[in-house]
C-alpha cells in the first residue's frame, strides 16, 4: 500500500483520555512514517490555539494541520493561515438566535477566543459530566463573556471560525438539525452532545484534499483515521480509511479497516500494520 500522507485526527482517536498525550508507541510510528516519506497531518475540530503538546514537539513530522473541522489549514509551529474559509455573520447570527429560541447554550469562535454569553456560560455548567475538559480548559483559558453574541457576530473583521453548540439536550437532537440543515453552514456531532458548526466549504474531507493540492499527493495515497461525525468526510477523500475501534457503528462501516480503540493504542496499531508494513 503506497501511502504518502496520513491525516490523523486528534480527540478519541490519537489523543488520550486526558485529551493531552500520545502513547509512547504513537510517537515511535510517528516518527517511523515520516522517515518513511510519509507527511502527517493532524486533522482536527481545535482551533490552533488548542492543539496539543504532542503535535507541538519540534518533530520532524511537525507541518500543515487541518484545523476547525476543514475552516483552516495553518502550519504547525509558526500558525501561518494557508487557506481559510469563515462563516458568514448573518449565519452566524440565524444560529444564536436559534440558540435562543430552544434555550441553550452557544460558543462563536474566532480570533483565538471563545464568545459567549454569561446565560451561554451558567447554561454549560451543569453538563461538566460531559464538557468538563471544554468548561476549564477552554472557556477557562479563551472564554470571552460578551453582552450580546448576535453585535458580536456581525463585528467587522472578526473572522468566525467555528460555532460551538456544546450541549444539545436529547429531545431536541432532531429538530435542531432539521432547523441547521436549513441554513447555509455544516454541522457535525463531535460528541453525544455537541454540534459543531463551519461554513459551507469547511469539511475534514475538503481540507484534505486543499491539503493535497499544497503537496502534490493524489488523495488516492492517502491514510486516514478517525471516529466521529466530523471525520467522515474525511473517511470518505482518503484512498484507504481506518475507523478506531471507540467509534460509532456507522463510522466504522464507513472505513475500509477498523483498529483498537485510542486507550489500546489503536492508531498506533494502524499505523504500524498500513504504512509501516509491520
Amino acid at each position: 500500500m503506497d501511502i504518502q500522507l496520513l491525516a490523523m485526527d486528534l480527540d478519541g482517536t490519537s489523543l488520550q483520555a486526558d485529551h493531552l498525550s500520545f502513547t509512547p508507541r504513537l510517537h515511535q510510528a510517528l516518527a517511523e512514517a515520516h522517515a518513511k516519506g510519509v507527511a502527517i497531518v493532524p486533522t482536527t475540530g481545535r482551533q490552533h490555539f488548542l492543539l496539543p503538546p504532542p503535535v507541538q514537539t519540534g518533530a520532524a513530522w511537525e507541518n500543515l494541520c487541518i484545523l476547525c473541522n476543514g475552516g483552516e489549514i495553518r502550519r504547525i509551529a509558526t500558525g501561518e493561515l494557508l487557506r481559510g474559509h469563515y462563516i458568514p455573520p448573518e449565519v452566524a447570527q440565524a444560529v444564536v438566535e436559534l440558540a435562543g429560541e430552544y434555550h441553550f447554550p452557544v460558543e462563536l469562535s474566532a480570533q483565538g477566543h471563545m464568545y459567549l454569553t454569561q446565560e451561554s456560560w451558567d447554561m454549560e455548567q451543569p453538563y461538566r459530566e460531559f464538557i468538563g475538559y471544554h468548561l476549564d480548559v477552554v472557556l477557562g483559558k479563551r472564554g470571552v463573556v460578551v453582552d450580546d453574541l448576535v453585535r458580536t457576530a456581525h463585528t467587522p473583521e472578526l473572522n468566525i471560525d467555528k460555532i460551538n453548540l456544546p450541549h444539545i439536550p436529547d429531545p431536541l437532537r432532531d429538530l435542531v438539525c432539521a432547523r441547521l440543515d436549513a441554513l447555509p453552514l455544516n454541522h457535525f456531532w463531535s460528541g453525544p452532545h455537541t454540534i459543531e458548526i463551519a461554513h459551507t466549504q469547511s469539511t475534514k474531507g475538503n481540507a484534505l484534499r486543499e491539503v493535497c493540492g499544497l503537496l502534490g499527493i493524489d488523495p488516492a495515497h492517502v491514510m486516514a483515521i478517525g471516529d466521529s461525525g466530523n471525520d467522515l468526510s474525511m473517511l470518505q477523500a482518503a484512498g484507504f480509511s481506518v475507523a478506531m475501534g471507540n467509534a460509532a457503528p456507522h463510522i466504522q462501516a464507513a472505513a475500509d479497516a477498523v483498529t483498537l480503540p485510542y486507550d489500546q493504542d489503536g492508531a498506533a496499531i494502524a499505523i504500524e500494520r498500513y504504512i509501516l508494513n509491520k
